[in-house]
């Protein structure tokens, strides 16, 4: 089959998807990758097809985005900005760009949020699927949306009601404004229920972390999708650092930003300090570490997860859906520092699980706090055998094969 992906978001999002391409590549069908210039390097390569679709990736641009998006505190009000600014507001020329570059293809994959590729999709007549990975957020009769505890299917079907209601005055009508703009039909009931192909919704999460749930057909779990650098050699510095003394805590918040990297990394080193103990600090868009060296603390810019989370003592994360299920598959536990969207579900979950404390939210971040549950991990156990446990389990998953088979199983035909 001839595949376009269009990879949408932070490098949390469009990694899973680069590891789909590739497999995909591996069973001989013919993928092109539709993203930001900052991913052209990734995808090819891989060996697929790159098409550069919006617009050039600006950091600061970002960081002022996050600002605003941490002070908030009403999902709702979160939701509702990140539908304007990190959807919508350059949502034509996304578009435009995935409407060229899928013309003539079989088969469109999407992000469940990137509701211009999947227009793009409908309007060049092709069948599209979509991707998610908190499985959190899909209306089932077995759990309550998040944050609202399970009290059963009653209380379940009466929160969901109360959710798809708000959801239909609020961010429900930008999204069809848009879809108006651009020559579409509008969607009903659009951030519950359609934002998922009515066709193949895939769930790139593991069954072993998250609650078995009575989904609709078109919901299929596949496992994680993990993009597997087999190639990669660690900087001689870093090796040198694991092997002078005990194993270190690492930190990092991925593609989290913000505008207090400064800050925020002299709070990391603080919570370290009042534990004597050594830490790896990741870079990543928050642009967190120093160039200056400090005793038992090595800063560096990416690494990959599977090499470097297995090193760790405990790792301090943001609860991205990847970089949780990355800590999960490393047997190690967490701390986990959400700071928006699906990152408190995952945080939640894990500490149901038993592999961390009770999360600390980015805008409640402090030395004292981040110590103490860093502190209660390693004075805790039962909570290193409950990751290995989990981190057991989870080695039969094989997501990526179970996302191609069920991908190439699926009957396509062009409308």
């Amino acid at each position: 089959m001839k595949i376009a992906i269009a990879a949408w978001g932070t490098t949390g999002d469009v990694y899973p998807l680069i590891a789909l391409a590739d497999q995909l590549i591996q069973r001989k069908h013919q993928v092109r990758v539709c993203a930001p210039s900052i991913y052209e390097e990734k995808i090819l390569a891989i060996g697929a097809d790159f098409s550069e679709v919006g617009v050039a990736f600006d950091l600061a641009e970002f960081h002022n985005i996050m600002d605003k998006i941490m002070a908030m505190r009403d999902p709702m009000a979160t939701l509702l900005f990140i539908a304007k600014e990190g959807v919508l507001l350059r949502g034509e020329k996304w578009y435009n760009d995935c409407l060229a570059a899928m013309e003539g293809y079989d088969l469109a994959i999407c992000h469940s949020v990137d509701i211009p590729a999947q227009e793009a999709a409908i309007r060049n007549g092709l069948p599209w699927f979509t991707v998610t990975y908190c499985p959190g957020f899909i209306k089932t009769p077995d759990t309550a949306p998040y944050p609202f505890p399970n009290w059963g299917r009653t209380f379940n079907a009466f929160i969901w009601k109360l959710v798809r209601l708000r959801l239909k005055y609020s961010v429900d009508p930008l999204f069809n404004q848009f879809i108006v703009s651009i020559g579409g039909k509008p969607r009903a009931i659009m951030t519950s229920d359609e934002m998922y192909s009515p066709q193949l919704n895939l769930i790139a999460a593991s069954p072993v972390l998250c609650p078995e749930a009575n989904f609709l057909p078109n919901h299929k779990f596949t496992g994680v999708w993990q993009l597997v650098q087999p190639d990669y050699e660690p900087p001689t510095e870093l090796v040198n650092f694991l092997s002078e003394g005990t194993r270190p805590i690492v930190i990092t918040f991925g593609s989290m930003g913000g505008s207090e990297g400064q800050k925020t990394t002299e709070i990391l080193m603080d919570a370290v300090r009042m534990l004597n103990q050594r830490a790896i600090i990741q870079s990543g868009w928050g642009l967190l570490g120093t160039q200056e060296k400090v005793p038992d603390i090595y800063c560096t810019e990416y690494v990959p997860h599977r090499w470097l989370f297995p090193q760790a003592r405990c790792v301090v994360h943001h609860g991205g859906a990847g970089t949780t299920a990355s800590v999960c598959y490393a047997k190690v536990p967490s701390v986990v520092v959400p700071h928006i969207a699906d990152q408190p579900y995952w945080g939640k979950l894990l500490y149901n699980l038993g592999v961390a404390p009770k999360s600390l939210h980015r805008r409640k971040l402090t030395a004292k706090r981040l110590a103490q549950r860093i502190q209660q991990v390693l004075s805790t156990p039962s909570m290193d055998e409950q990751a290995k446990s989990i981190g057991t389990q989870m080695e039969s998953d094989d997501g990526l094969s179970t996302a191609v088979n069920l991908i190439e199983s699926f009957p396509l035909s062009k409308k």
